[in-house]
């Protein structure tokens, strides 16, 4: 390398070396003057560490930034959390149709009392403790006698047309119950009750006789006078109101499709914002109506439905587990045999009931028919209710009912049997065989054919109907000993039905199942007491007033006093169990009431159902504790919901 060079080398270098501690100079003045290294600094810091000591920062860094996160998450955790939002469609699959959606015809059909509890409000309602509490009602007097209650209703109450909610209607609703014309089952309830408007937001109720429960009844739905006051009480099934409705509840209609048989097919409710309550999350309720329970097991397995109610024991194991929820529940019911007199004389006899009743093993029926999902019952209210009290004499006793009947009703032997049964049969087409050989009196041979063909008719029925495991039967001269078990045409019952058969004819008694549907027997059979022995259940109420099942004053429709049971001592019990406000002293009189039921036999009390209720899960906020009723399920539909979001914690 030439001398120049070399010398324009060692000036290059020492030019920049002066040039790099001017840069270091600057910086430290710089940070002697922040104090705190800025972003340009940390630009440099790889520069100034060694290796371990870049990994070492690097670890502390992500150290850092993870303790940052997880104390922010702690943090978001403990103050937010998933609150409900409003919206989503809530579909429940329901067996039946809807006829009346009327607080004052709505008792007698299950599918309409579940809509009128979301459609409609009473003066007072059951909340989820069974505590009666006010509903459109703001606050009540009771008169020291238990004759007078005064009621005020809350201030600004409005229908789901926005009209105003007053003394007037509530007098209104009253009154139509009371009117014969309007056929309303709940008269019985409401008989000598009279009403007087105080003012517009008061009512005074004046009963003939003292009621210390009287409150409870007027948990009815109120209907609106300016909708109904046009109508004529003689047309008010007719209405479109039944199924069009102006209510006051939580939920107003919106929405129904019907087939082209006029039978409604869903039905469609929304918010009612007009309600003074808790105004519900859901967007919407959609109820679908079909005929069978395997049918809403369908949609609940397409996904078209969202629940189902009061499922049969015997579907609940086709409801998947993954994506819904099996809800099990007991309501204050019993399913009992209610006992006509009326329309079969010999149940008139004690000993005739008796042994129909020790004939009975509850614990095999219940064993056949529902497994695990029934309780054992022997009085009017179910074991787990306050006031029940065990029977005294022994249930099942099949040789002691065989012993009661041999007193009157003798053996007599299958063929024996056939041959009264075939005298009996021909003797009521004896009209129709004298029709024929008079009209075939010149050609005896076609008579004589004409009656073979009858007597042949009636042997193949009568072999038909006779049952290969009864051994023996009963007669008392010539008049057989046999019964008509009536029942609703379902799976449960009617296996219940061929159990209950097959225990009686042990005991000598044939016995014929007529099924009913769910409809007809309310309006046909229970309306005009048209059974022999009626297969049942009955639902006592939060209120647990036994009074319309057994006093005698109920034997007629629309009473519920379906054995038709007439007892003087048993009526004071009841009526002056209805006149004290002590729980424990009603309760007293209702034992001993039961102590002289038990006595009568008027009823064969059988079991408690357990009841299913299927919910998809992605329907939150349902609690189903302490129902009391079907409809009690909605009680707290107001809570469901679908939507949610996340919000700070208050």
């Amino acid at each position: 390398m030439s001398s120049s060079k070399l010398f324009h080398r060692i000036k290059s270098i020492l030019a920049g070396t002066s040039h790099g501690i001017e840069l270091d100079k600057k910086l430290l003045r710089n940070v002697r003057r922040h104090f705190l290294p800025s972003w340009t600094h940390f630009k440099y810091l790889k520069h100034f560490l060694q290796p371990w000591e870049k990994k070492t920062l690097l670890s502390l860094s992500a150290l850092l930034l993870i303790s940052f996160m997880a104390w922010g998450s702690v943090f978001v955790g403990r103050h937010t959390g998933i609150a409900p939002k409003n919206g989503g469609a809530y579909r429940e699959a329901l067996v039946g149709q809807p006829k009346f959606i009327n607080p004052i015809f709505s008792s007698i059909n299950d599918v309409d009392a579940d809509l009128v509890t979301l459609l409609y409000s009473g003066l007072f309602r059951y909340d989820t403790n069974q505590n009666l509490v006010p509903d459109i009602a703001e606050s009540f007097t009771v008169s020291p006698d238990l004759k007078t209650f005064t009621i005020t209703l809350r201030p600004a109450m409005r229908w789901s047309d926005s009209k105003s909610l007053t003394a007037n209607d509530v007098i209104f609703t009253i009154e139509t119950i009371q009117n014969p014309e309007v056929g309303s089952p709940l008269l019985p309830a409401f008989a000598g009750v009279k009403t007087t408007k105080v003012d517009e937001a008061t009512i005074k109720f004046t009963l003939t006789e003292p009621f210390a429960n009287f409150l409870n009844t007027l948990t009815v739905g109120i209907i609106p006078e300016h909708i109904w006051s046009e109508i004529n009480p003689t047309n008010f099934k007719l209405a479109k109101y039944n199924l069009q409705t102006i209510g006051s509840g939580p939920w107003k209609f919106e929405k129904m499709l019907k087939n082209e048989a006029g039978a409604v097919q869903s039905y469609t409710l929304s918010p009612n914002y007009n309600y003074y309550g808790k105004k519900p999350y859901l967007g919407s309720v959609e109820f679908k109506f079909l005929d069978s329970y395997n049918e809403a097991v369908g949609l609940l397995k397409s996904q078209t439905a969202d629940a189902v109610s009061f499922l049969p024991s015997n579907l609940k194991e086709k409801i998947g587990s993954k994506n819904f929820n099996l809800y099990k529940f007991l309501l204050p019911q019993t399913t009992a045999i209610f006992l006509n007199s009326d329309q079969k004389s010999e149940l008139k006899e004690l000993d005739l009931r008796r042994a129909l009743t020790m004939a009975i093993n509850r614990d095999q029926l219940i064993s056949d028919v529902y497994g695990t999902d029934a309780v054992s019952s022997d009085s009017p209210l179910p074991s787990f209710e306050a006031g029940y009290q065990a029977a005294k004499k022994n249930l099942y006793d099949e040789k002691a009912a065989n012993d009661l009947l041999d007193k009157k009703w003798k053996h007599i032997e299958p063929e024996n049997y056939f041959k009264l049964r075939q005298a009996e049969e021909l003797k009521n087409r004896q009209s129709e065989i004298d029709a024929t050989i008079a009209a075939n009196s010149s050609t005896p041979e076609v008579a004589s054919s004409t009656i073979k063909q009858i007597n042949s008719e009636v042997n193949q029925k009568i072999r038909a109907e006779m049952n290969s495991d009864q051994l023996f039967y009963r007669a008392d001269g010539n008049n057989i000993l046999e019964i008509e078990l009536t029942l609703v045409d379902n799976a449960e019952y009617i296996k219940a039905g061929d159990t209950i058969a097959s225990f009686w004819r042990k005991i000598g008694l044939p016995t014929t199942i007529h099924t009913v549907s769910a409809y007809q027997v309310n309006r046909e059979v229970i309306k005009t007491r048209s059974y022999q022995a009626l297969l049942y259940g009955e639902i006592t109420g939060a209120d647990l007033d036994l009074f319309p099942f057994w006093h005698s004053s109920q034997v007629d429709y629309p009473g519920l006093n379906l054995a038709r049971y007439i007892n003087r001592n048993a009526d004071k019990l009841l009526e002056d169990a209805r006149l004290t406000l002590d729980d424990s002293k009603r309760l007293k009189l209702y034992e001993q009431f039961q102590t002289i039921l038990e006595d009568d036999d008027p009823a064969i009390f059988l079991f408690t159902p357990y009841h299913y209720m299927a919910i998809a899960k992605n329907i939150k906020g349902v609690n189903l504790n302490t129902l009391v009723n079907s409809s009690d399920r909605y009680r707290e539909l107001n809570d469901w919901y679908i939507k949610t979001k996340w919000q700070w914690k208050k």
